[in-house]
């Protein structure tokens, strides 16, 4: 009897001390913009592409999966940002959008990637060419990266 109730108070105080960073997360505004224009978004921020009259695509960052090594150290894995997207159309169908590790590294300047997607009918294509870390954030957490997207949509389908 006794072993089972140390463990149930061991698993109370471990579930109790568990946060997530999620939990005082203030969710970012939406934004409005247009294709072929570069935008940047929050962690859990959405941004609207519209043509004509209505609204063509949603995009938000849903995860962001990141490493960033401390100042004066040596690290064996560098800095990056790797984005998970979700696209949403005007049908409400959303498909999910795991992008590249982006590695700051003056090595690779104009590093971009590239990739398609099917909405609408449509190929579209999202680009992912950098990230940024509010200035000053040594430890940056999600909520202090954003990440710069462009979306264009081709004319030849």
């Amino acid at each position: 009897m006794r072993k089972y109730l140390l463990l149930s108070a061991l698993v109370i105080s471990l579930t109790a001390c568990l946060k997530t960073e999620d939990e005082n997360e203030v969710t970012p505004a939406a934004i409005n913009t247009i294709f072929d224009q570069d935008f940047n978004l929050n962690y859990r921020q959405q941004a609207t592409l519209s043509s004509a009259s209505q609204t063509e695509l949603t995009v938000a960052v849903e995860e962001l999966h990141y490493t960033f090594c401390p100042k004066n150290a040596n690290c064996f894995i560098g800095d990056f940002v790797n984005p998970t997207m979700s696209v949403t159309d005007t049908k409400g169908q959303t498909q999910e959008v795991k992008l590249s590790m982006h590695r700051a590294t003056s090595n690779y300047p104009n590093w971009m990637d590239t990739i398609s997607v099917r909405a609408n009918g449509t190929r579209y294509l999202l680009y992912y060419k950098k990230y940024d870390v509010k200035a000053g954030c040594d430890n940056p957490a999600k909520k202090d990266i954003s990440v710069q997207l462009r979306i264009t949509k081709p004319t030849n389908n």
